[in-house]
């Protein structure tokens, strides 16, 4: 299943998954109103990309933490300085402990209240540590953080749910943007603009994946010729032409 208010990004998902033979059901909502209007839950969610686009993350997080059986993987652009600790504690005083609130690595979340990436869906922008902290709060237990952007967990404390009879939720948006909940389409403009990013992050991330290999093959290849030039050494192997 696949939940996107987009309908560009839905013919995508479409187009995808016909050619790899699988079956997937899309569903055009909003994260925030169909979190809280549906009682499914699934063996294992994909959460990836969204959580910054999200007015209320919390909630949806906490939703998505119900949701899972086993797995839930949580993918997330962050902001600050990675992997330096804080202090934590069970209790922080007023005042006394600001200092410790104060610091750059102390989990926080950053209010986009204009545009972000020339997005104005962007709204929240966690930092390293805020992204675990927040995972940790639905009742998720984190088991690995294989990169800065992405957490794997599983349940550890299941609070269950309560259910209304009746969803009222508020309409948001940013000037100028879209108003959501609700289907959405991408101005053309914009759209192609994302295209062109995509291409370009994607050129870039090859190179960069280029320069990080490089050093991890060079000692092979050397080590390599190496090897060639003792065995001819050894064993008066013809050289190759």
């Amino acid at each position: 299943m696949l939940v996107d208010p987009y309908v560009e990004c839905l013919r995508q998902a479409t187009f995808a998954s016909e050619q790899f033979e699988v079956e997937l059901e899309l569903i055009n909502h909003d994260a925030h109103t169909y979190c809280l209007t549906t009682e499914e839950r699934f063996d294992y969610v994909l959460f990836l990309g969204l959580f910054y686009h999200l007015k209320y993350p919390g909630i949806v997080l906490d939703r998505l933490a119900e949701m899972t059986k086993e797995r839930i993987f949580v993918l997330s652009a962050i902001v600050g300085l990675e992997r330096e600790t804080y202090e934590r504690k069970d209790d922080y005083e007023p005042h006394k402990d600001d200092r410790l609130l104060k610091h750059p690595a102390f989990p926080k979340l950053a209010f986009i209240e204009n545009s972000y990436n020339h997005d104005l869906t962007n709204w929240w922008m966690p930092n390293f540590t805020a992204l675990e902290a927040m995972i940790r709060s639905a009742g998720l237990r984190i088991i690995d953080r294989p990169h800065p952007h992405l957490i794997i967990a599983e349940p550890e404390i299941y609070r269950g749910k309560v259910i209304f009879p009746k969803l009222v939720f508020p309409g948001y948006g940013k000037r100028g943007g879209p108003t959501f909940p609700g289907p959405q389409m991408h101005d053309p403009v914009h759209w192609l603009n994302l295209a062109r990013q995509s291409r370009l992050r994607e050129a870039s991330n090859r190179y960069s994946m280029v320069n990080l290999i490089k050093p991890l093959v060079a000692p092979v290849k050397r080590t390599a010729i190496r090897a060639s030039c003792t065995l001819r050494a050894k064993f008066s192997l013809p050289k190759r032409t």
